[in-house]
């Protein structure tokens, strides 16, 4: 009787996160389908899928340009956070800082602030520094929320490697900055992925800081999408939402693939 009452929960269980699982995915699934829709309205596909609006947002050079750019600023975002991450890791975990805590709260008190704020606040530090309308605008903004997760995940990477690695390296005679190199980063080489993973994933995703920076020029697709919706809403806007979603399911699978799942999640 107690094992198939257990037997039971668990079987609930898997149904209640299959079930939750599923709602989450819902919206994607939609997008996607609605993308290979030959209406000129937004609508699922009942008789027929078409590729029109694919080929429209891909023949269209301002949805590439935008295309263009999301790439250009996310790897730019990941240029400037992970290494601005591995350095906050790295002095949280083998030094003894004054003010620790403190320290720690000032890196990732961005992740609690509103986009928006840290939009306006960019839009008028970028203006005056001169960097406004440039990729290095849009992608600093970004950093803003790409570096705590950076130290988030590389402090918890660095707090697991064993310390006596690194001292029987220093006893040999390596300097730090060897140590660190040759036997301190190959050990935290799938937290540094799993940090690059979540920094451009961030970076693509993003809308609100982007709004607020971006130029004709300098907007990426998220933002493009914008006044699709507003003002024109037909199928090119799911293909374009789907291209993101393609693009950050690209990303998940090679980390998959290179990386093992279970340390992406666990971090230990």
């Amino acid at each position: 009787m107690a094992a198939a009452l257990a037997r039971a929960g668990w079987l609930g269980l898997v149904l209640l996160n299959t079930l939750t699982v599923g709602l989450l995915l819902i919206p994607l699934v939609m997008s996607l389908a609605v993308s290979v829709s030959p209406s000129e309205f937004i609508a699922l596909p009942t008789d027929a899928v078409s590729l029109r609006w694919y080929a429209q947002f891909f023949g269209d050079p301002r949805w590439l340009s935008a295309l263009v750019n999301t790439l250009l600023v996310g790897g730019l975002t990941v240029a400037i956070s992970c290494p601005v991450g591995l350095l906050a890791a790295v002095a949280f975990t083998r030094y003894h800082l004054k003010w620790r805590a403190a320290a720690s709260t000032a890196i990732i008190f961005p992740l609690f602030v509103p986009s928006v704020v840290l939009g306006l606040g960019s839009l008028t530090f970028h203006r005056a520094v001169g960097i406004w309308g440039t990729p290095i605008s849009l992608a600093l903004a970004h950093s803003l929320w790409a570096v705590p997760l950076v130290f988030i995940v590389l402090k918890s990477t660095l707090g697991g490697v064993d310390r006596s690695v690194e001292e029987a390296a220093a006893g040999l005679g390596a300097t730090p900055l060897r140590v660190f190199w040759e036997v301190t980063l190959p050990l935290v080489a799938a937290g540094v992925f799993v940090g690059v993973l979540f920094a451009f994933i961030i970076s693509v995703n993003e809308f609100i800081m982007s709004l607020f920076l971006s130029t004709p020029r300098t907007r990426t697709l998220p933002v493009a999408i914008w006044p699709q919706i507003r003002y024109l809403l037909t199928p090119i806007v799911a293909a374009a939402s789907s291209v993101i979603i393609v693009i950050t399911l690209a990303i998940l699978a090679i980390a998959a693939r290179l990386v093992n799942m279970r340390r992406l999640v666990e971090l230990r």
